[in-house]
């Protein structure tokens, strides 16, 4: 062969693999590093994903009443990268214009058509980019300020001002929200979308906020019954993903994809809203009248343990939260202090269970004092003998203690350990205090333990325990959720009533309640008398120990009823708290019998009222015009 030929061929060769090579090499820098700029249309080509937010579960009340519900709501985000694609941005421009046409909105598709691209050329054809931007942004912000009551100027600045993704508005009420994303489809305004979520709301907020919670910014349950429950009530997100048209245009009401969300279940509390808003009122006005440091009230079903109403000072709103942080525990949870004389139950019940000793059983309180151990036990005032039942009426600490006596040592501790106290009760609610009790091996704290000293509980340990003798003598655990409720209304589960265990028989429970009958028809609390009804309870004003002096402070006191209604077939148990009231005057005398059983009388009357209890006995036309001096 010619090898002038030969040359020829190779170079011709050489050639075509060098331009293959080169196109190749073109082709491959098109697709990956520089694929932006072959894209002509310049429409980005990521799928749109957006979160369908799960509903979360409801919680209700025992009557079905709503406690915590959902308001679906939309978040506005504007994305520049959108904001910023020619072909995208044209449509929008181009619709502008073609709608200020007279008697747009009667034409049909056909004329509308027309008149598309008649602005299509007469306008936006000739339009810089930089043009087509600002057009397009005035007329997204005319849109949207005039449906969300905004002002465009402002909101095109925070846009032009803001990063990427600019949250243009929060919280828009999910039906303006959808009137709003239908008239940006329609004019193909582009660049924006809503995020949804579901805001938690509670049209009672200020009605058991410690027991029923809040979600936190994670729209996870932070604390009460919302964190406890959060598994139940939280649900699964869903998953959509927004179609385009050939252009890359986002439709915003039509999806090409959906996960749905999976709801929540409801959870149904024991609670009884109707008695909550009662000891809210009750409580709150209380507070106020004796201007007291803190409180509760508590109001327990006795035969199921659940628990029908609590409330606590101080406290907060759960759809603002401004105060949580200084009233976000529950008082009558989470405090524990030492009661005084509601205590005495402990030791009663304990020797009419032992044996040996009935209501008639007489004992000699000393005149004031009895010497034991190498110790003086003080009573409040000079009693001589007393019969058990007169040692419950008339608060005798001297004569507690020697009923205890006839238990001993290690049965009384044993019963209060039955009773509950000294550990939690169990309560499905974070910050539970289990209370105190100091060395069961001193005589001295054994007597102070008798008549409520030297013993630290909380208002929930007192109502479980008064719950113990107003059930027949079975101490149970507080029950705050009753079941778990699907969408559709089905019960999934119920949670049982839980029993601890006997404590005292039912003979000694009614003979208890019988002894407690007659503290407040002639006793310490005999301004815990409701008209019409039989009560029974006990008064308890305990001076508060100060560390610092290392002594009771006869100025600090915690106030305490408790009370069982009505008392011949109780209902339900009461147990009103106040933590140092103040400010009444030199001449006023601060005791359980003076405030607190006051307060009972007020609360269980309303209770009586509200579930249609028929009253049993006769009121006395004198009612008004009993004398009272009662304080322990």
């Amino acid at each position: 062969m010619d090898p002038a030929f030969k040359r020829r061929a190779f170079i011709v060769c050489l050639a075509l693999v060098a331009g293959l090579t080169a196109l190749s090499f073109r082709l491959i820098t098109l697709q990956v590093w520089d694929r932006k700029i072959s894209d002509r249309s310049s429409v980005p080509r990521f799928k749109m994903q957006v979160t369908i937010p799960a509903s979360r579960g409801l919680i209700v009340d025992r009557n079905q009443t709503v406690i915590a519900q959902n308001r679906p709501e939309a978040t506005l985000v504007a994305n520049l990268n959108h904001l910023h694609t020619v072909d995208i941005l044209k449509k929008a421009v181009t619709h502008r214009y073609a709608s200020q046409v007279a008697g747009w909105k009667s034409l049909n598709d056909a004329e509308r058509e027309f008149v598309l691209r008649e602005a299509r050329k007469k306008f936006v054809a000739s339009m810089s980019k930089q043009e087509l931007i600002d057009d397009h942004l005035a007329y997204a912000t005319e849109i949207i300020g005039r449906e969300l009551r905004m002002s465009s100027a402002g909101l095109r600045k925070k846009i032009e001002q803001g990063s990427a993704r600019t949250v243009v508005r929060k919280g828009i009420r999910e039906d303006l929200a959808r009137r709003l994303e239908k008239e940006l489809q329609e004019r193909r305004i582009q660049g924006f979308n809503f995020e949804r979520s579901q805001r938690r709301y509670y049209p009672m907020p200020t009605f058991a906020p410690h027991l029923i919670g809040f979600k936190n910014h994670e729209g996870v349950g932070e604390c009460g019954l919302e964190k406890w429950m959060e598994e139940i009530l939280a649900g699964r997100d869903g998953r959509r993903e927004l179609k385009r048209d050939e252009i890359g245009l986002v439709n915003l009401t039509e999806a090409a994809e959906v996960n749905p969300p999976m709801m929540g279940k409801h959870v149904k509390a024991t609670l009884d809203m109707g008695i909550q808003a009662i000891i809210e009122e009750e409580l709150g006005m209380a507070f106020d009248a004796y201007n007291a440091k803190a409180g509760s009230i508590l109001v327990v079903d006795p035969h199921t343990g659940d628990i029908l109403a609590m409330a606590s000072r101080p406290h907060f709103n759960l759809n603002i939260r401004e105060n949580y942080a200084k009233a976000g525990t529950s008082f009558a949870v989470s405090a524990q202090y030492e009661a005084g004389s509601v205590m005495k139950i402990v030791a009663m019940s304990a020797a009419l269970e032992s044996g040996g000793v009935t209501r008639q059983t007489i004992v000699d309180c000393g005149w004031g004092a009895i010497a034991r151990s190498g110790f003086i036990i003080n009573d409040h005032h000079r009693y001589g003998e007393l019969t058990f039942e007169d040692v419950l009426v008339k608060s005798s600490n001297t004569g507690v203690f020697q009923f205890a006596e006839r238990v001993g040592r290690a049965g009384f501790y044993q019963y209060l350990d039955d009773f509950g106290f000294g550990k939690r009760t169990g309560f499905p609610i974070p910050g539970e205090a289990k209370g105190r009790i100091q060395d069961r091996t001193n005589m001295r704290n054994f007597a102070s333990a008798t008549y409520g000293y030297g013993v630290s509980v909380t208002p929930l340990q007192l109502a479980m325990a008064y719950s113990v003798l107003a059930n027949g003598g079975t101490l149970l655990k507080p029950r705050l959720i009753d079941s778990v409720i699907a969408h559709d209304g089905r019960k999934l589960e119920s949670i049982p009533v839980q029993k601890v265990g006997r404590v005292v028989s039912e003979h000694t429970a009614r003979e208890m309640c019988l002894s407690l009958e007659q503290v407040v028809l002639k006793g310490t609390g005999r301004r815990a008398r409701v008209p019409g009804y039989r009560a029974g309870g006990k008064t308890g004003t305990a001076e508060k120990w100060d560390n610092k002096a290392r002594m009771y402070r006869e100025d600090q006191k915690f106030l305490t009823f408790a009370g069982i209604f009505p008392i011949h077939e109780p209902r339900f148990v009461c147990i009103v708290t106040i933590d140092e009231p103040s400010g009444l005057g030199e001449d006023f005398q601060i005791g359980g019998g003076t405030i607190a059983a006051p307060l009972f009388a007020q609360v269980a009357g309303r209770i009586a009222r509200f579930v249609n209890l028929t009253p049993t006995e006769e009121v006395p036309e004198n009612e008004d015009s009993i004398a009272l001096n009662p304080t322990q």
